[in-house]
């Protein structure tokens, strides 16, 4: 059966609490006894002075008789419930107080204590040899006449009364506090229990999203860390249905942009071989066929390329470079189309610090992509500008075309793969729809950003930032020179004077 953490958490206070009790009442009950051992022991020591300073010395004394001693011996021994044992200098016991006892049959102090032990005070705990059947606590006292051994006197009190004592501190200390425990153990079960609903249901919600029904619901409103896990499972949910989405439209997408050329590719090639085409046609539609080759191939290309951004950190080859050094050739690159559509592109560049700390490779490919996407959906007639400003150390890029802008709706969406909007993205549609897709991967893996402006009917505005140049360190190499010639090697700036 499977074991919740309701169960570990009841099993293990159940079983701190029995440790904690054990010990607690293992202590306290073995403080108890030998606190109380300790202080009978004192008071029988007390009680035997003062027997042997008065009963028993005004007996050897001849101040009292034989029965009026014994009595007064039966007297000490009734008020302390023990029981009392007097022996000669011979080892004869001639009197004990509880005429049951082994001692009073006429037997010998030697048969329960060893020769070494009566001449001086002892103390012992037991059944003194088999003769008590009960733990007895056992004090023998010497008794001396003008300096001489004259008889042993011994108390022998029974240890039950503590162990009564330990057992009534226990039940009138640990019982209310076994209550308390028990109290405790239910309001942690009703505690644990509320706390644990949640988590079913967490537990019961991820089981519906694993799966794929990510529009299952968490019933946890609670203001707490249950409460905000449940938050942050359904916006996972929510971003994992939107990816489903994506990778749906994604897949729907490929087919199309695949399926498109190898259907014109087919149809051309079995046309050639079946006849409907003409051989001197052949050259016309293999260049036809040629072109979508390479626009398979293009597609492919971009494909992997984005790949390689999902799956691995992109690479960058970072130096100082001038921005001017790329936008410029690529202007001219593009300089054949625009004549052809009519259209002007030009660059403006409103900071003469020009130089970016970037890859030089990576963001070409970025401005040509942007220039490229710009000039297949801007109109006869109208122009391209690609301007360069300067703010808060960074060169910011911007690319802005005069077509005929990118609905609201779509905006955020231009950047996903394959994303297309017939309205806004003209009549050319050679292009494979990935172009502003690794165009961001690029300024992300740069840590910068990039964004779009656009108004329908009046054009859109790519920008992104870079960072601007890194200082290079120069080596200072040190020269001596002649004070004559010191203002030339300052004015260099490659030198530093050095006074001898």
């Amino acid at each position: 059966m499977k074991k919740t953490i309701f169960d570990k958490i009841v099993v293990g206070f159940v079983l701190l609490v029995i440790v904690i009790f054990s010990v607690l009442a293992l202590y306290t009950v073995n403080m108890t006894q030998s606190k109380l051992l300790s202080n009978t022991e004192q008071n029988l020591k007390t009680e035997s002075k003062l027997i042997i300073s008065t009963t028993v010395t005004d007996y050897m004394n001849g101040l009292i008789d034989k029965n009026t001693f014994y009595q007064k011996l039966d007297e000490h021994a009734a008020d302390m419930d023990a029981e009392i044992w007097l022996s000669t200098a011979n080892g004869e016991i001639i009197y004990c107080s509880n005429s049951e006892s082994p001692a009073a049959k006429d037997m010998m102090i030697t048969d329960f204590y060893d020769r070494t032990d009566i001449y001086s005070q002892t103390v012992k705990t037991g059944t003194l040899n088999g003769c008590f059947s009960a733990k007895t606590l056992s004090l023998s006292t010497p008794v001396y006449q003008d300096k001489s051994y004259a008889g042993l006197l011994s108390i022998h009190l029974s240890l039950q009364f503590i162990k009564d004592i330990a057992q009534k501190t226990f039940a009138s200390t640990y019982m209310p506090f076994l209550v308390i425990v028990v109290l405790s153990l239910i309001a942690l079960m009703l505690i644990t229990n509320s706390t644990l609903k949640p988590i079913r249901e967490i537990i019961a919600t991820s089981k519906q999203y694993a799966t794929g029904n990510f529009n299952a619901r968490i019933d946890v409103h609670t203001d707490n860390e249950f409460g905000e896990l449940a938050r942050y499972m359904e916006e996972m949910a929510d971003e994992l249905s939107r990816s489903n989405e994506y990778r749906k439209s994604f897949i729907s997408n490929i087919s199309h942009d695949f399926r498109s050329p190898l259907t014109s590719i087919k149809g051309y090639i079995e046309a050639m071989i079946d006849g409907t085409i003409p051989p001197d046609k052949h050259e016309k539609y293999l260049q036809i066929v040629l072109n979508e080759t390479k626009r398979l191939t293009k597609l492919t290309q971009g494909l992997l390329e984005l790949n390689n951004f999902d799956s691995f950190d992109l690479q960058l080859d970072k130096s100082n470079f001038d921005i001017k050094s790329i936008i410029l050739p690529t202007i001219n690159t593009f300089e054949g189309r625009c004549q052809d559509k009519g259209i002007y592109l030009h660059a403006i560049f409103h900071t003469d610090n020009t130089i970016v700390y970037a890859d030089r490779t990576r963001i070409q490919q970025v401005i040509y992509n942007l220039v490229d996407n710009a000039i297949k959906f801007t109109p006869e007639g109208r122009q391209i500008t690609v301007q360069v400003t300067e703010k808060s150390d960074k060169i910011f890029v911007s690319v802005k075309d005069e077509g005929v802008g990118i609905p609201p709706e779509s905006i955020k969406k231009v950047f996903d793969r394959f994303y297309k909007t017939d309205p806004s993205r003209g009549k050319d549609k050679t292009g494979t729809g990935l172009g502003l897709a690794i165009t961001k991967e690029i300024i992300k893996a740069h840590g910068e950003n990039i964004t779009l402006n656009s108004k329908v009917g009046e054009g859109s505005e790519f920008i992104f930032s870079l960072p601007m140049q890194k200082e290079m360190q120069v080596p200072i190499k040190a020269v001596h020179v002649k004070k004559e010639d010191a203002t030339q090697y300052i004015s260099n700036g490659k030198f530093r004077i050095k006074k001898n």
